[in-house]
């Protein structure tokens, strides 16, 4: 399966990242990303991100150079990632607190906790 990236019929923007990534991967992920949120700017509604791992691969380093890269760039309301990966949820959430991003940038482990946290206002 390949990845994707659209909004959810529950108006946020949803990435689904599947199988092993490369830096094209996750950049083709980004710039899908960019339009669609510049798409809900112009209609003057808040970019809300889901980042959906549960599927991902293997990722090599600059690819996740990238994804912070993007992370810390990007123009969004605010932008939660799944995974499965507990020490993952640790560090990631330690990056995004030492980059200021911490109050619009969150990992979760469980899907309805992202979504709850995305739309609280």
């Amino acid at each position: 399966m390949q990845n994707e990236v659209y909004i959810h019929k529950q108006g946020f923007i949803e990435i689904r990242v599947r199988g092993d990534q490369t830096i094209g991967s996750v950049q083709a992920m980004g710039d899908q990303a960019v339009d669609l949120a510049r798409r809900l700017r112009r209609s003057k509604k808040r970019v809300l991100i889901l980042d959906n791992l549960m599927e991902m691969g293997e990722v090599p380093m600059e690819a996740t150079t990238r994804v912070m890269e993007l992370v810390r760039s990007s123009e969004y309301d605010k932008l939660a990632m799944l995974g499965n990966n507990r020490l993952v949820k640790i560090g990631a959430n330690l990056i995004f607190h030492a980059a200021g991003r911490g109050d619009r940038v969150r990992y979760f482990d469980s899907r309805t906790e992202a979504i709850r946290w995305l739309q609280a206002d």
